[in-house]
This record gives structure tokens, C-alpha cells and sequence, in this order.
């Protein structure tokens, strides 16, 4: 485990225990068994750990999806996807509950920070299966993508089956709806 992965591990190790507000930097660098000084090179925030966490699933799943032929639908890929990214957060479900729960109300610059996140992540799943990211109609593919992630998130977090099936179950429902929308919008006028 390099230092990076080090740190953000630790991050979310005291946020288990510690309200979000009480961890401070030099927690984290104890935490994760290093100099403050070494850990503010790397990170000089603690949202710069949660983004740096964020791009960490985003390459994990990429690396998952990039050798796969595409055998299955985009529907299919996207629905693949976005589970395994709620199925490595369910590792630290807890936490980012936590952290959550404590930033949305209060901290108008997390919020932010995590939509800015959230994009990026979305862009990177579009990316991963071949849907345009980089013209207009790919910016409102990362928007529409995010706000169907997002509300899954809502609904990930209250979720306390083992296997997800709620989430599954609103996940697939959200993606069939903006399946149908896309067709529709490309049918050509008579």
C-alpha cells in the first residue's frame, strides 16, 4: 500500500469512530503512520483525501471494465458499473455515511467539492463504456448520470439489506427511465 492509498485508508478509519469535524490533519498523518509534513505535500485538505478516495474507485472500476469486450448492453455496462462503485463503498459505508450526514447541512463548500467529485466520476463511467463526454449533449449525459447516481446514493445509504436490493432495484428502474428518454429523443420526426 503506497503512501496515497495509506492516508485515504486512515481518513476513513477515524471517520468510522470520529465525527467529522473533530479530524484534524495531524490525526489523519498519525493515524496513517506519518510525518504531518509528508501528508501535507500529498494532501493539504481533508477533501482532498474524499476526492483523491473518489478518483481511487474511479480507476479500480476502470481497470475492471477496460479489457472487457462489450458484450452486454450500455444499460447493462452502466447498471455494472455503478454497483461495483456502490459495492466498494459499501466497505466504508459507515464512514461516508457519517461524513455525509455531518458535511450536506453544514459545509456549503464540501457539497461543492462533491458534486465536482461526482462529475468526474460520472464522466469516467461514460467514458469506460463509450458514451461522448466531451460535447454539449455529452455534458448533459454526465448531469443526467449524476443526478440517477445521486439519487441511489440517497437510497444506498438507508439501504441495509446484504445484498443491495434496493438499491439494485431503483438503480435498474432509473436506468430502463433514461434508456426510454434517449430513444425517444432520437427518434426522428415524421
Amino acid at each position: 500500500m503506497n503512501s496515497r492509498e495509506k492516508i485515504i485508508s486512515a481518513t476513513l478509519k477515524l471517520a468510522d469512530k470520529v465525527p467529522w469535524h473533530e479530524i484534524t490533519m495531524d490525526s489523519i498523518a498519525e493515524s496513517a503512520k506519518i510525518k504531518s509534513s509528508t501528508l501535507a505535500k500529498i494532501f493539504p485538505t481533508k477533501l482532498s483525501i474524499l476526492g483523491a478516495f473518489s478518483h481511487q474507485l474511479d480507476e479500480q472500476i476502470r481497470l475492471n471494465f477496460s479489457n472487457d469486450e462489450q458484450r452486454s448492453s450500455t444499460r447493462d455496462q452502466l447498471f455494472e458499473i455503478l454497483m461495483l462503485r456502490f459495492d466498494k463503498l459499501n466497505q466504508h459505508k459507515k464512514a461516508i455515511k457519517l461524513i455525509f450526514n455531518e458535511t450536506i447541512p453544514s459545509d456549503p463548500f464540501a457539497v461543492a467539492h462533491g458534486l465536482n467529485s461526482l462529475f468526474c466520476s460520472m464522466k469516467s463511467v461514460l467514458d469506460t463504456v463509450g458514451i461522448q463526454t466531451q460535447t454539449p449533449l455529452g455534458c448533459f449525459n454526465i448531469k443526467a448520470l449524476s443526478i440517477i447516481f445521486l439519487h441511489n446514493f440517497f437510497i444506498w445509504l438507508e439501504d441495509d439489506s446484504s445484498d443491495m436490493a434496493k438499491t439494485m432495484a431503483s438503480l435498474d428502474r432509473d436506468l430502463a427511465k433514461a434508456e426510454t428518454l434517449r430513444k425517444m429523443s432520437l427518434k426522428k420526426p415524421r
